[in-house]
Parts: C-alpha cells; sequence; structure tokens
C-alpha cells in the first residue's frame, strides 16, 4: 500500500513538472556579468552564460558560470570556479552537472547526471575517486537550474514549498523566506527594485561557504539575481550584477535597441 502510494504521488508531481513550461526563463546569448567584492574590496568577476548544446542527440540549454580572481589578488583568496549545467529548458531539469570549485584552499571536482524517470542521480567525486547512485524526487533541481526556473513562478507561492535540491552528492530540503524589497543601484540601469530571499537551508553553494546566503532578485522581466551576499570563512562576499547582454527587448537590453 505504501509503495503505491508513492507511485501516485511521484505521478502527481511528474505531472505537476510536465504542465509547466519553463522554456521563457531561458535565453541563448544571454550574458550575466558580476562583480566580486570581499569586505568591500573587488577581488574577482564572475560572468553566466546561456546556450544550446546538443546533448546526446538532442537540443538542450547549457549554462555555465565561471568566477575568477583579479590576478592582483590571488595571493589574498584565489578564486577559479565553473560550474556548468545541462538541462531541458521545457522542465528546467538538470540532466547533467560539471562542477569545478577552487576557493583558497578548498577544492571540489564533482560530475552528477540526473534521470529523473528513474528517480536517481549518479554523483562522480573526482578528488574523492568515489561514485555514488542518490535517489531524488521528480522534481530535482541544483542550484542554478532552480534560480533560472524561479524567473516565471510566484515567489509568495514559492515560499510555502518545500523544494528539493541536489548539491554536493545529497538531497537537501530548501525553505525560502521573503525580506524586504531595496532598490539596488545597478551600472547603466540606475536603482533597481530587488526582493531579498533567504534559502532555508545548509550546504555550500555557488562559493564554498560557512554561515547564511542572501540573494536578492529584480521585480523588473526574467527576475535577475542583481546581489547575493554570502559568508565566508573570514568577512563575507558580495556579488553584485554589473551587466547584461544578448539577444531581448526588455529592461535589461533596452539600451542596446
Amino acid at each position: 500500500m505504501k509503495r503505491f502510494a508513492a507511485a501516485l504521488l511521484c505521478l502527481f508531481f511528474s505531472a505537476q513538472i510536465r504542465a509547466e513550461n519553463f522554456s521563457g526563463c531561458f535565453i541563448p546569448g544571454e550574458i550575466s556579468e558580476y562583480k566580486v567584492s570581499w569586505m568591500g574590496v573587488p577581488l574577482a568577476w564572475s560572468r553566466s552564460t546561456t546556450d544550446v548544446v546538443n546533448h546526446n542527440g538532442t537540443d538542450r540549454i547549457r549554462i555555465t558560470m565561471v568566477s575568477r580572481t583579479y590576478t592582483a589578488y590571488d595571493h589574498i583568496y584565489k578564486v577559479d570556479d565553473k560550474t556548468e549545467v545541462i538541462l531541458d529548458p521545457e522542465s528546467a531539469l538538470p540532466i547533467q552537472l560539471d562542477l569545478m570549485l577552487n576557493e583558497g584552499n578548498r577544492k571540489k571536482s564533482h560530475l552528477t547526471t540526473f534521470d529523473h524517470t528513474r528517480g536517481e542521480a549518479v554523483f562522480i567525486d573526482r578528488m574523492a575517486g568515489t561514485t555514488n547512485v542518490v535517489a531524488i524526487a521528480p522534481d530535482t533541481r541544483e542550484i542554478l537550474s532552480f534560480l533560472y526556473s524561479s524567473r516565471i513562478r510566484d515567489l509568495t507561492v514559492m515560499k510555502e514549498q518545500i523544494h528539493t535540491l541536489f548539491v554536493d552528492g545529497k538531497m537537501h530540503e530548501v525553505g525560502l523566506t521573503l525580506g524586504k524589497t531595496k532598490r539596488l543601484k545597478i551600472p547603466d540601469r540606475g536603482k533597481v527594485e530587488s526582493i531579498r530571499i533567504e534559502p532555508l537551508a545548509e550546504f555550500d553553494g555557488l562559493f564554498l561557504r560557512q554561515g547564511k546566503i542572501f540573494f536578492w532578485v529584480s521585480k523588473a522581466d526574467r527576475r535577475m539575481v542583481t546581489l547575493v551576499q554570502a559568508s565566508v570563512p573570514v568577512g563575507k562576499v558580495n556579488v553584485k550584477l554589473q551587466n547584461v547582454s544578448g539577444p531581448g527587448h526588455d529592461f535589461w537590453v533596452k539600451e542596446q535597441e
């Protein structure tokens, strides 16, 4: 009976996922650039790009995020990160996640293949030389696919839900709290109204970190991440949006028309 109920629940969530089409969240050619500051000092840059890639004979969306310190500051806290996720645009579910993080003395190198039909993810830790198969939920995403898919979702509804994220080979249940709206000054865009989001979970994310992390996302179309504040072993890191380029006709690219 329990297995039957679990199967029905799985089918229910799968039907919900198929009913939503997230294709509008992904714009091939989009480039978003960020400045990474530590204790107010600009130490690094970060760039996220979206393109189309043929994966196993099917066109998929690929999101690549690269973060690197400016050469002059490598001796303070060197960052050399690359995260690449290949996903299905309609469901916004990840298919493959390739992650390499180098931040100070801490390093990670993981490759994860997701199979939502089978309900499992194969997690390879390159540094440890281990491979694990992890059970996942029908709606499990990793961080980037989760952030991008939230562009068209109702945040007030999302905060009432529990989300499952796959991070570092483990499943995490994540809740969200919404904070106050803040007007953040973005180069060439003026002050952009942004909503603060706090994930209620503990894990290493876009940066290897300890402590809380906050995201601000714009109210404007595309709901871009305008600011990330995260704790690191010493001090805080701010990742602030500097520029958005690529195709489109909205608030973010209107000056290019």
